[in-house]
């Protein structure tokens, strides 16, 4: 009974005495006698394989592996695996790099060798922080594909470049005011989420009409992995005018920044805002020393909280940090901004 036919099925059946499973190949039957013969033989000989395979499974011995080229296996891991990741948009961002440079290699052939080439080419570009998110993920992808295409992962335990912390820009009330002129009346709102309300980009960009409770905006699928918990914003006096003069186009807030495709909408309201920025005479970018989004919003919309005398808590709980590090560092560099200030007095004219 090793191989046999269904009257319901095309095609030759296996079944695999050791684990007593029954399966279906892709070999079909065929209708005459030496169609018949000869798919049989095929079935025969993929019945000692799978068999082989099994015996190979239980007592732990070497196999050889399936090949698959990377740019295959990578469109598997998007269709299966990054769809539940929290950080999926930007995965997909960083898919298109790996794809560029590793595409038809085989998954077997990539060694560190490679990835250092790739790590070296890509800095030609980009920082060392990126470039290092890029095969925090590669690295990932490479896991996923032990046990079924390789014995190991080939850049398990590579170090990551070092990196040195950019200098990061603090908005002023006063580059605000020049930026939000330039700025779209529903772009202009995101920014303002994230300044006056402390959320992150991404999670603006997934708000619903239905989300938004007047006095608060609900987040209620936060993208930050350390952060999964739905929570709740106060909406400032601004930002409730700026929102109320939207247009209700669909159930998302924000429906025209939702057209680009889920990887991209962040990138395509960054290169508004680097536009806008342009207008302004802003410098924009951490390579230039200018603004971010990020920066811009959360970290100087926090330091603005504290130095006019926010309590430290309410802060923490408005930017929804689970601990309060970040709350401290931007505390210390708010209180070094003041003693700066504070030591020149000594020396003011009266």
């Amino acid at each position: 009974m090793s191989v046999f036919s269904r009257p319901d099925s095309k095609y030759w059946w296996l079944y695999l005495e050791t684990t007593r499973q029954k399966e279906r190949t892709d070999i079909r039957i065929g209708t005459t006698v030496a169609q018949r013969r000869d798919s049989r033989k095929l079935a025969d000989d993929r019945y000692h394989q799978r068999m082989n395979e099994v015996a190979a499974r239980l007592y732990r011995l070497p196999t050889a592996r399936q090949a698959i080229r990377f740019l295959a296996y990578s469109e598997v891991y998007e269709r299966d695996v990054v769809p539940h990741h929290r950080g999926a948009g930007r995965e997909l961002e960083i898919l298109k790099h790996l794809r560029a440079f590793f595409g038809s290699t085989l998954l077997s052939l990539i060694d560190q060798d490679l990835v250092r080439g790739y790590m070296t080419d890509r800095r030609k570009t980009v920082s060392a922080n990126t470039v290092n998110r890029e095969v925090c993920l590669l690295k990932a992808i490479l896991k996923s594909a032990v046990p079924k295409y390789l014995d190991a992962s080939p850049a398990a335990g590579m170090k990551a470049l070092p990196t040195v912390p950019p200098t990061r820009r603090f908005m002023t009330p006063a580059e605000e005011g020049r930026l939000l002129k330039h700025l779209a009346k529903d772009d202009a709102a995101i920014f303002l989420i994230g300044r006056d309300a402390l959320v992150r980009l991404g999670d603006i960009l997934d708000l619903q009409w239905a989300d938004d409770r007047g006095s608060t905006l609900y987040v209620r699928d936060p993208k930050d992995p350390k952060q999964s918990r739905p929570y709740a914003v106060p909406v400032s006096t601004r930002l409730r005018q700026a929102l109320d003069k939207l247009p209700r186009n669909g159930p998302y807030i924000f429906q025209r920044r939702r057209q680009a495709e889920p990887g991209h909408r962040g990138h395509v309201y960054r290169i508004a805002l680097e536009r806008a920025c342009k207008a302004a005479r802003l410098p924009y970018g951490r390579k230039k020393g200018g603004i971010t989004f990020h920066w811009a919003t959360r970290r100087s919309g926090a330091t603005l909280m504290l130095q006019r005398g926010a309590e430290l808590k309410a802060v923490q709980a408005i930017g929804n940090w689970k601990h309060p590090t970040i709350m401290l560092e931007i505390y210390a560099e708010s209180t070094s901004r003041e003693a700066r200030r504070a030591v020149e007095l000594v020396s003011k004219k009266a």
